[in-house]
């Protein structure tokens, strides 16, 4: 009550609140054409769901596109300018001002028991692109401390992890190199398979000396359900 400049919260008798409050009349006509609106806006979101999900799933109406699911990381990705796991478990309010600014949707509110709906990073929707800074600038509780671009973009949150059963290079026989064509610290290179023979596939190898996490390899990476490649996060952040 003391805090509100505008004296907007005041207490008041019961009796008081329960004479301001009267019960508007509804006829029986208002009711029924509600529920008819109702039906008729429901039944319509129904099927435009069902519509943008179709065109979601379908490649051009040849082939179906599964969904990636989150990869198994041993560690959580927490974003940079959160120094550590533990910093930013310790200092975040679950306010979810990072979330909402979080051009690129890497952000999302935890399901986990332990940090529930504190913010966690996946790319299975976008990737932390070097450029951005943008939760670091909403923080209000020093669990991202602000950051320029140019310190982000040295900053290490965690490393590239490729795995060998589900690189399409192998699995389908087919040329790729998304990882290494769009990662923007040239930490991805693509080597030939076969050290012996130039000619065989070209798969990708990690430096991770130059991988900051920003999850573009992993996010860009046409596998399906899970990445060829992904981001294993650091318990503490490192600089490159």
């Amino acid at each position: 009550l003391d805090k509100c400049r505008h004296g907007a919260i005041k207490y008041m008798r019961r009796s008081a609140v329960k004479d301001k409050i009267s019960s508007p009349v509804v006829t029986q006509d208002q009711i029924d054409s509600a529920r008819r609106n109702f039906l008729s806006v429901s039944a319509l979101f129904a099927a435009t769901t069902v519509i943008k999900a179709q065109e979601k799933k379908v490649d051009g109406g040849l082939a179906v596109i599964e969904d990636k699911k989150i990869p198994n990381r041993v560690v959580a990705l927490t974003p940079p300018g959160s120094l550590s796991v533990r910093n930013f478990a310790k200092h975040c309010t679950a306010c979810q001002l990072c979330v909402s600014v979080c051009l690129n949707q890497v952000l999302r509110p935890s399901g986990s028991l332990m940090t529930l709906m504190q913010p966690e990073m996946s790319y299975e929707r976008g990737y932390c692109r070097p450029e951005c800074t943008k939760c670091s600038e909403v923080c209000p509780a020093g669990a991202i401390r602000p950051i320029s671009v140019s310190e982000k973009s040295s900053i290490q949150i965690g490393h590239a992890v490729w795995i060998k059963e589900n690189c399409v290079v192998l699995t389908d026989g087919v040329d790729c190199g998304n990882c290494a064509r769009h990662c923007p610290t040239g930490a991805i290179q693509m080597v030939a398979s076969d050290p012996e023979s130039y000619d065989s596939p070209k798969i990708p190898v990690v430096n991770i000396e130059r991988c900051i996490g920003c999850g573009a390899c992993e996010n860009l990476c046409p596998a399906r359900p899970f990445s060829a490649i992904y981001v294993e996060g650091h318990e503490t952040h490192k600089t490159v």
